[in-house]
């Protein structure tokens, strides 16, 4: 299978960052994680035991934090791995 890929880059206020990270949500949950712009589209269907790699920096004053989902296509993994990570908003 060739490989294909889908890139954006762009300035997004808090508020619109929530409203894709929700529509990512929901694609997970439904079985089907879409991804388009005018001039391309790639839909996934994620399925079996799927990778997750988190990453946070903060250097000076610039923050930077990445997630990373993976998976094989056609693997029918079940398994569970409890690796103990949280996310989620600090309470002040």
């Amino acid at each position: 299978m060739s490989a294909e890929e889908f890139k954006h880059e762009s300035l997004q206020d808090k508020e619109s960052i929530v409203q894709y990270f929700n529509a990512i949500s929901e694609g997970f949950s439904k079985g089907k994680l879409a991804f388009a712009n005018r001039e391309k589209q790639i839909i996934f269907e994620p399925k079996g035991l799927l990778k997750l790699d988190v990453k946070a920096k903060r250097k000076s004053d610039k923050i930077k934090f990445s997630l990373k989902v993976s998976w094989k296509e056609n693997s029918n993994e079940k398994q569970h791995d409890d690796g103990s990570l949280v996310i989620g908003p600090k309470e002040d």
